[in-house]
């Protein structure tokens, strides 16, 4: 009787009510960069992994909810630096993840239902706002990098081009030595075809004289050249010989021009070598200059787009607000009337026994 009498005095006259507030809120585990990215050298894929956000799961932002930052801000919004420390409203807070869900429940019990409403709504907030505020410095570190070294690439880039025009305004050009070689090589394939019908021409002649001389004269006769187209009048022999000596002559002239021809082919073909190597090279760098700094331009522009955006808004939803209740949660009075009664049997039973345990040694005793 007196462990009930004691308990339900202090139970419904001493301790005030207690009221719960709750919010709820939903964590998403997307970011702006939720991609797997492979680092294999690809600029763009060096710079995604540089500068991507991590991705968090509802674990990651529980243990974020009850960090000093936001709970540091939120004593201050709410004026709550007399009553509370970061400690103590820490341990004040408590927060219940929904199982197979991506919910969490933000709880706040206090003798006001008003301050416990404010309290869980400010925890919130401010909790959304420190994942705004993070992002944002990441973002915006990861922008300053990146920026810093789109400028670095322009650079190499601008003076890439300007070497790669350098380049170009230099006398024969790759393209004219080209240009210069195919005609040569005509040139000497004609000169070649040419020489090889002489050939031909002169053993038909040397042939052709061989059977004049065997052959009886049958006087003179007109003949027309086919080289020059003059009409002569003379033997056949004598003809025949006037020709050969022509042909001989040009394949004398067309030796002598066929080697100078082909060294000035293979001077062309080195030097357009050597042009097509050094063209090739500021090409590959210019191509290269500009692949790395449209990369660094367009990772520019993704971030900037990103650091105008509320990250945090986008991967935590307010579900539920917190709002001023009516009905306490404590003190569970039921409960303690319940429990004292337990504990006033036991030490009811434990006097009794006492008690007649003492006077069971006392009588003993006389």
């Amino acid at each position: 009787m007196v462990s009930i009498i004691l308990v339900g005095a202090y139970s419904f006259i001493i301790l005030s009510p207690t009221y719960e507030a709750s919010m709820m809120i939903m964590a998403s585990s997307v970011n702006v960069n939720n991609t797997e990215i492979s680092v294999d050298g690809n600029v763009n894929n060096l710079l995604d992994a540089m500068t991507r956000i991590p991705t968090m799961n509802v674990e990651t932002y529980r243990q974020q909810i009850v960090t000093p930052e936001v709970l540091n801000k939120t004593i201050t919004e709410l004026s709550l630096g007399d009553t509370y420390t970061v400690g103590r409203l820490a341990r004040k807070i408590s927060l219940e993840t929904v199982k197979d869900t991506d919910l969490i429940k933000i709880k706040v019990m206090d003798t006001d239902t008003d301050l416990a409403a404010r309290i869980v709504n400010s925890v919130g907030d401010n909790f959304i706002q420190y994942l705004n505020e993070n992002t944002k410095k990441r973002i915006e570190s990861s922008s300053e990098y990146v920026e810093k070294n789109l400028e670095i690439e322009k650079e190499i880039y601008d003076q890439a081009l300007l070497e790669q025009k350098e380049l170009l305004s230099k006398p024969r050009s790759s393209i004219e030595v080209s240009m210069e070689m195919d005609a040569l090589i005509l040139q000497l394939t004609e000169y070649k075809t040419r020489l090889n019908d002489l050939s031909i021409r002169r053993e038909a002649l040397n042939a052709s004289i061989d059977v004049a001389k065997t052959t009886p004269g049958n006087g003179s006769s007109l003949i027309i050249n086919q080289e020059t187209g003059k009409v002569i009048l003379d033997s056949s022999e004598t003809t025949l010989r006037m020709e050969l000596a022509e042909v001989e002559s040009q394949l004398i002239n067309i030796a002598e021009i066929i080697p100078n021809l082909e060294n000035k082919v293979e001077d062309l073909r080195v030097e357009f070598q050597e042009k097509s190597h050094e063209e090739n090279l500021i090409t590959a760098k210019v191509d290269r200059a500009k692949g790395v700094y449209e990369s660094y331009l367009k990772k520019y522009e993704e971030l900037r787009v990103t650091e105008s955006a509320a990250v945090g808004d986008a991967s935590v939803m307010v579900v539920s607000r917190a709002y001023p209740t009516t009905t306490p949660v404590g003190p569970r009075k039921a409960l303690n009337m319940a429990i004292a009664l337990v504990l006033g049997l036991m030490v009811g039973v434990f006097v009794a026994f006492f008690i007649e345990y003492w006077k069971q040694t006392e009588d003993n005793s006389k």
